[in-house]
């Protein structure tokens, strides 16, 4: 899991969705015995706010969503056999489901990546929003290279999740596993993810608040110094990647982009603020 915000601590991460969901997939964790990390991010201020993430060998920005590629890489350099990724705004909903099954489907020596499928909207593709890769030299390749490569999806919908898409159409199908379970709304009452996706962003803080009070547990996360890891510098993850030095034409690029980007930001909320006011 992995965010650039901060998990925040007492009455503040009520409202907090990435607070809530880390304290909720937390749990999970705990009670499977399984290791969990709060990837937190970081990229280069400014006084109009971040940088966007580049890639420095594609000479290309990177929608913020891609940079859970370099957070899955780092986890695989500690020598995990298998590394679940799970969006900020995704939970394990019922934590008493049995998730043997699907984990078994890695008894397939050749099997690389699990997803879930991406239903409402595709019945043929997954949602990157989760998923468990193999500890393996093609998962590790498949990052980098990804990363590296220049893409059509760099900043468009849906980003690093199409560029994941095309990568497994063009490979062998017993690399990858789409799991036909819902995801996006509940329909069973032991369902295993709950993803509130951007399109119904305004539902997220309410509904993992109701996890809380259904399941009779205290919102205040517990233990971030010990889950919330701060090291993930994306660009020297970059250039780890790339082994490229920021040239000046890129740079100036990186800066107008970001200031373009924050002022698109600010007006976008004038013009929300207008309408509201009628």
């Amino acid at each position: 899991m992995g965010d650039d915000r901060h998990v925040l601590t007492g009455e503040p991460a009520f409202k907090s969705y990435p607070s809530l969901a880390y304290e909720i997939n937390r749990l999970f964790c705990e009670s499977r015995s399984w290791d969990f990390r709060y990837e937190r991010y970081h990229l280069p201020s400014r006084p109009w706010g971040r940088l966007s993430a580049f890639a420095h060998k594609a000479r290309q920005h990177r929608a913020a969503s891609w940079i859970k590629l370099l957070a899955v890489y780092k986890v695989l350099e500690l020598g995990y056999d298998f590394v679940v990724w799970i969006d900020s705004d995704c939970i394990f909903y019922e934590h008493d489901a049995n998730w043997d099954s699907i984990l078994a489907n890695f008894d397939q020596s050749e099997l690389q990546f699990l997803s879930w499928v991406d239903r409402p909207f595709f019945t043929d593709q997954f949602c990157a929003g989760f998923f468990v890769v193999r500890n393996s030299d093609i998962v590790r390749r498949m990052l980098v290279d990804l990363w590296n490569d220049p893409s059509e999806y760099s900043w468009k919908h849906v980003f690093e999740q199409s560029a994941l898409q095309r990568f497994f159409k063009n490979k062998p199908s017993e690399w990858s596993l789409i799991i036909d379970e819902p995801m996006f709304q509940l329909e069973e009452p032991n369902q295993k993810l709950l993803h509130i996706a951007s399109f119904d962003h305004e539902q997220r803080v309410p509904t993992f608040q109701s996890w809380f009070v259904k399941n009779e547990k205290s919102f205040l996360p517990q233990n971030i110094e010990k889950h919330v890891f701060n090291s993930l510098d994306v660009d020297g993850a970059d250039f780890e990647f790339s082994q490229i030095e920021p040239r000046k034409v890129d740079q100036l690029r990186r800066e107008f982009w970001s200031f373009f980007q924050a002022l698109r930001a600010a007006l976008k909320r004038l013009r929300y603020f207008k309408y509201s006011k009628g």
